[in-house]
């Protein structure tokens, strides 16, 4: 019983992330908001933002340049909101690792873009993956020098 329960909202999310994946393509404002309200009603919020981050991942694989489109056309929706978080921690949290120092090489902004020098910039590059850089690469922007007084 639990194993086709799960089997069922396995496939449910799965179709759901392909439907959102499939309508981001058209790159529609209109059209994906729709989708997104629609998806809403139906699922609830969270779950929505959870479809659209899966979708944002399999749009960067296959579709890098929908997943361009929709940082830049839907900038405040949940789903890119909470993926700009994410991906900001990430990268803060190599930079870290790999010794860089915060405000001195790199910092956040509140509106979730990271500031960050060319050296760090190269060494994160270099220590993400393919699907994450692609992702990532909207939210940086190079700045010689990061000061903090």
């Amino acid at each position: 019983m639990y194993e086709q329960d799960f089997e069922q909202e396995y496939h449910e999310f799965y179709s759901a992330v392909g439907l959102f994946a499939y309508i981001s393509k058209f790159r529609d404002k209109a059209l994906v908001e729709i989708c997104e309200q629609t998806l809403i009603m139906i699922l609830g919020l969270k779950y929505t933002t959870n479809v659209m981050n899966a979708a944002m991942f399999q749009l960067a694989e296959s579709a890098p340049e929908t997943c361009q489109w929709i940082w830049q056309n839907l900038p405040e929706h949940e789903a890119c909101i909470s993926l700009k978080e994410y991906f900001v921690m990430l990268a803060i949290q190599q930079l870290i690792s790999q010794g860089f120092v915060l405000g001195q090489d790199f910092s956040a902004t509140t509106h979730g873009t990271l500031l960050i020098n060319e050296n760090a910039k190269v060494a994160l590059i270099q220590s993400l993956s393919h699907q994450n850089l692609l992702l990532l690469e909207e939210l940086i922007q190079v700045k010689e020098q990061v000061a903090f007084y």
